[in-house]
């Protein structure tokens, strides 16, 4: 049977909220699921496997009616879903009680349900979350699997406050594949049995690297699956050195430049490192103002003189602190220690 996998499309989501590119970037899931929902129709694929978190919270009424239309577009294939822990069913979910097309086999229930498809010669295993953390290794406690059947499992989780799995008890139990979600990052844990989908699109600026759909193939001789990237974003970040005599003017014209060879799809957070100049601001609010910068974080230390300062300053409190610093064992964070505490000092002596 042929099948895609996808997890963790968030519909619904805003992500960077507050940039010029939100609201683009809000329409961009919306838009990869539907490319995603045309690709499964135009190669006639036997499933789509959705393991949770479709939606960011949630979902509205017509968010629903809209992701079912999709779905009837693909009358041949056969839709499996979960709700993960940001799309759980909540009390007055409208999970509870709506009306999918006959291709869409939602399952809803908090205990391990299985659904047989004899046509394909299938069975998906599967359960949704019924509140925001489940801390138990459900997925542990599935018992015996048809062995002349290939066996399914959609598993939402992967940590400690979200159905902590054992990769390798998912392969003793037997299954053809554990389709995967919940971990934003796309990973084949086993070798074309067991995927981490990641999520469909980032969502946040610290979903780095590829992003998109799984496409696969199975029988119970085996399988193949491989990853196919969508690339309507993509989050970088990226190391910038700072230097003792850069001003705020000449880090913005780094950064510009740098921002001058991105691809268009492309969103970055900077880190800010080096040794800066003690009197230097470094105004992020600025740098936040470039095109496709979502994040800035500073990891500077400031380039002090300690042996002329502990000069200048012998008998009086920065002298002593240095001094005492200085006899210390030198590691990380004793220089560490040694910079904060000379900063802190400088700056309320610049006060006074």
């Amino acid at each position: 049977m042929r099948f895609i996998h996808i997890a963790d499309v968030h519909l619904g989501a805003v992500p960077d909220e507050g940039k010029p590119w939100s609201s683009k970037r809000k329409q961009d899931l919306w838009d990869t699921f539907a490319e995603v929902i045309e690709h499964a129709g135009e190669e006639q694929v036997d499933f789509l496997l959705i393991a949770g978190d479709l939606f960011h919270r949630q979902p509205l009424l017509r968010e629903i009616k809209e992701v079912n239309y999709l779905f009837s577009r693909i009358p041949h294939t056969k839709v499996v879903l979960i709700a993960g822990n940001h799309d759980y069913v909540h009390p007055h979910s409208y999970y509870r009680t709506f009306r999918w097309e006959d291709n869409v086999y939602f399952i809803g229930n908090q205990e391990i349900e299985k659904i047989v498809f004899p046509k394909e010669n299938v069975c998906i295993y599967g359960a949704s979350y019924w509140q925001r953390e489940i801390r138990e290794p459900v997925y542990d406690k599935i018992g015996d699997l048809e062995a002349d059947k290939i066996n399914i499992l959609l598993a939402h989780g992967g940590d400690a406050k979200h159905i902590p799995f054992s990769v390798q008890k998912l392969c003793d139990a037997g299954f053809d594949y554990v389709a995967c979600g919940h971990i934003h990052q796309p990973e084949m844990l086993a070798e074309n049995r067991i995927v981490m989908a990641g999520a469909l699109q980032p969502i946040d600026v610290n979903d780095t690297g590829q992003h998109g759909y799984w496409e696969g193939e199975i029988s119970k001789r085996g399988g193949v699956v491989r990853f196919y990237p969508i690339r309507k974003c993509e989050y970088v970040h990226l190391p910038v050195a700072v230097h003792p005599n850069m001003t705020n003017h000449e880090l913005l014209e780094k950064l510009s430049e740098i921002l001058s060879y991105a691809e268009p799809f492309q969103i970055y957070k900077f880190i800010l490192s080096g040794r800066k100049s003690p009197e230097l601001e470094i105004d992020t609010a600025k740098i936040l103002e470039l095109e496709h910068v979502a994040s800035v974080v500073e990891d500077t230390v400031l380039d002090y003189d300690f042996d002329k300062l502990k000069e200048t300053f012998d008998n009086q409190m920065v002298g002593r602190f240095i001094t005492a610093m200085q006899a210390k064992e030198p590691d990380a964070v004793t220089k560490k220690a040694l910079y904060y505490g000379v900063d802190a000092l400088c700056r309320t002596m610049r006060h006074l």
